[in-house]
């Protein structure tokens, strides 16, 4: 469709031609040249309103700052229904206007008076006040019953800009991505690096244990073997090395059942009398009847194990080896234990400190204790209290501080904050000494950070009606009812 047909059909357009022929009338018809004063152009649109509510007319005494309005003048078109201005583009004006010479021809101005010979200086500054105002039409694109202009091809550009980059704030890869999916992503980015963290930090601790080689077993067909339990013989012992063989003071086999959520601390008397079975550090088959430490002598922690498992008929594959000087460390790192003490316990502490001193390079007299009370025992101090053998019930209450001890230092680190964690952590695996290898050491701690608060209970063996004294070699010892043993230990650990 052209132009001249869309304008056809177009009110409005309509309406400018109906205005454009009004200027063609004032610029002059037929030859005949128009009045373009200020005076026409008011009495011509005289009535007429300013299609953006200007209620001077359409071109407004404002527009023309410094000519004098003259009174307005009955219109000349009375009687006829006013016509409201439309602003068009100068390209849709020009075509009706005609050039100069169609509408003036040159001796029509050559027999005008002289006064109205000067009239076009006048009129020509008033044209071009026309004229910018229909280039202002023209900019503007008809945007009717509004005085925002429509946005240029350039604007347009920008605008589509600016979404772009704003949906690009939330895009990745070309795809948008949801606020929600980004905070989610983000926590689980956290949760993993943390997690590889913690990790890199516990095996930091695991590569300071002293790890040995497994020996071979002879003992492995106990009836008291349960997947859900884990059985770890800790082995404590006076020697200054664990390259020393020497008798074993503390044996305390550290069951861990994830199906009743209990851990079982189960001391085994030093001086029972039992079958010790198994190879010797030679390798050389050993079977002979002797109390229940000397076995470490003759066959270290593996010997020991297949004692333990052949008398009592429990599964232990693991051991942890720790020489009794380094509950000194570890005791300090976690700045010391609470311990109930009687004046009888404290004055007893005396001897088995003064011994330690001199190991330790300690001044004597060193951490002595007067009294007895509720007291913060420093590592020297409560190694004493675990090591004090001749107040009480001699051995059988040895085993008990023991148990003890150990329960005070779990439960110490269990209320302590990361800090001290970290330097307990750091100082114990420097002094422990194991055949589980590194990444079965991962797996126990994976285990104990989900037991933390599993049920701790303790046992004895042999328990009080259980055993007898006994002569061997001239040595003093326990004679154990083992199946007596064996049914507590079921009870006790599996039930």
């Amino acid at each position: 469709m052209s132009d001249r047909e869309r304008n056809i059909n177009d009110p409005y357009a309509r309406q400018y031609e109906e205005q454009l022929r009004e200027f063609s009338r004032m610029a002059g018809e037929d030859g005949m040249e128009g009045d373009l004063s200020m005076h026409s152009m008011n009495e011509t649109f005289e009535g007429h309103s300013d299609p953006y509510g200007d209620p001077r007319g359409y071109y407004g005494q404002g527009e023309y700052q410094g000519t004098q309005q003259r009174p307005r003048q009955p219109s000349q078109r009375q009687g006829q229904p006013r016509r409201r201005p439309v602003q068009h583009s100068t390209a849709q004006r020009r075509p009706s206007q005609g050039t100069s010479a169609q509408r003036r021809p040159q001796q029509s101005r050559n027999t005008q008076p002289s006064a109205q010979r000067q009239r076009p200086a006048a009129q020509s500054s008033h044209q071009k006040k026309v004229a910018q105002a229909r280039q202002r039409a023209h900019s503007q694109q008809l945007n009717f019953g509004s005085n925002t202009p429509a946005p240029t091809t350039d604007e347009k550009q920008a605008r589509r800009q600016s979404k772009k980059m704003a949906d690009q704030q939330y895009t990745h890869g070309g795809k948008k991505r949801h606020p929600i999916r980004n905070f989610f992503l983000t926590v689980f980015i956290l949760i993993l690096a943390l997690f590889v963290g913690v990790n890199a930090l516990l095996y930091s601790y695991i590569c300071k244990v002293n790890i040995r080689e497994r020996k071979e077993r002879t003992m492995t067909t106990a009836s008291m073997n349960d997947a859900n339990v884990k059985n770890i013989l800790i082995i404590g012992s006076d020697t200054r090395s664990p390259e020393e063989y020497g008798r074993t003071d503390s044996m305390i086999l550290l069951s861990i059942n994830k199906s009743t959520k209990k851990i079982t601390m189960t001391s085994f008397m030093r001086d029972m009398y039992v079958n010790i079975k198994g190879k010797d550090l030679s390798g050389n088959a050993a079977d002979f009847w002797g109390k229940l430490n000397s076995a470490y002598v003759y066959g270290g922690a593996e010997l020991l194990m297949d004692t333990i498992e052949y008398n009592f008929d429990i599964a232990v594959d693991d051991y942890v080896y720790i020489d009794f000087l380094s509950f000194v460390e570890i005791i300090d790192s976690i700045g010391g234990i609470e311990v109930s003490l009687t004046d009888e316990e404290a004055l007893g502490m005396i001897d088995p400190m003064a011994e330690q001193n001199k190991i330790l390079g300690k001044t004597k007299g060193s951490d002595y204790l007067t009294s007895g009370g509720k007291l913060n025992l420093n590592g020297n101090q409560a190694l004493a209290y675990a090591r004090l053998r001749y107040v009480g019930n001699a051995d059988f209450q040895r085993t008990d501080r023991q148990r003890e001890v150990i329960t005070k230092i779990i439960d110490k680190v269990k209320s302590s904050g990361l800090g001290t964690i970290h330097s307990f952590a750091k100082t114990t695996c420097s002094q422990l000494t194991t055949n589980m290898s590194r990444a079965d050491m991962m797996f126990m701690v994976y285990k104990a950070l989900f037991s933390v608060n599993y049920e701790m209970q303790s046992l004895r063996l042999p328990q009080d009606g259980e055993y007898t004294y006994g002569d061997h070699d001239g040595q003093s010892t326990l004679d154990v009812d083992l199946d007596a043993c064996k049914a507590r230990l079921r009870k006790t650990i599996y039930e």
